[in-house]
């Protein structure tokens, strides 16, 4: 793929895109819901899982479904859309993304060969991108879509993943990260004080107890008040009780 590409090869890492209209089509919706960092994020999230593949040893001969893989890493955070009336009132960012991921598969005309079960692969990749403990037991393609995501977090940091200085720099440079860090506070934080009760079960609301409502500690007090409320301890064991 040309240099002027959206998603170019990388020569030095020997990456390369499918240029496809699917792939690009997602590429231009992420575009349209999502801020430059988030988009920068998602597409170095596909690079990543592109790269680990190949690194990370398997034991099945059967091929990877890297069309998915894209497609699920590059759509993985529609749910930090930057119009918030478009976002559902009571799910986790992650399930809007898989939602919305669903949802454009079913209006293009562009998804022939997704039936069902791959559908329902891309869906959980999504999904539970955040949460390794389904994440990395789950099929190969969901696994790595994790992966992959988690790898822009930490670059040749990864603890258990082989990324190279060189590597890491040759993506960050093709996609910058624009304020990434900042940017993802201010996300975490926002969906604490938009959706609640949609963050207290999950690492979501961890910000929320450590930075507040705005990333500067407002509100944080009341709300771990309310987070340990909502826990299963204070909700869901007493159930028990009350049902003996």
């Amino acid at each position: 793929m040309s240099s002027d590409s959206p998603l170019p090869d990388l020569p030095k890492t020997g990456i390369s895109l499918p240029n496809t209209p699917l792939i690009r089509g997602a590429l231009d919706h992420l575009k349209k819901y999502t801020s430059p960092a988030t988009v920068n994020h998602c597409i170095r999230s596909a690079y990543f899982a592109v790269l680990l593949s190949r690194k990370i040893p398997r034991n099945t001969s059967e091929p990877l479904d890297m069309e998915l893989i894209i497609f699920s890493t590059i759509m993985h955070d529609l749910g930090w859309a930057t119009d918030k009336t478009i976002l559902s009132k009571d799910k986790r960012f992650e399930v809007d993304g898989a939602n919305m991921a669903r949802s454009y598969l079913e209006e293009v005309k562009l998804s022939i060969g997704w039936g069902k079960h791959r559908t329902q692969l891309m869906w959980d990749a999504i999904a539970l991108h955040a949460t390794p403990s389904f994440a990395l037991h789950k099929e190969p393609e969901v696994m790595l879509a994790h992966i992959g995501i988690m790898a822009d977090f930490w670059g040749p940091n990864f603890p258990g993943y082989p990324i190279t200085i060189e590597e890491n720099n040759e993506i960050v440079e093709a996609f910058p990260r624009l304020g990434f860090k900042e940017q993802f506070l201010e996300i975490m934080c926002g969906l604490c004080a938009l959706k609640p009760g949609t963050t207290y079960d999950n690492f979501v609301g961890d910000y929320g107890v450590e930075y507040g409502l705005d990333g500067t500690g407002s509100g944080k007090e009341e709300f771990a008040k309310k987070r340990l409320e909502s826990s299963s301890p204070w909700i869901f064991y007493p159930a028990i009780g009350a049902y003996e």
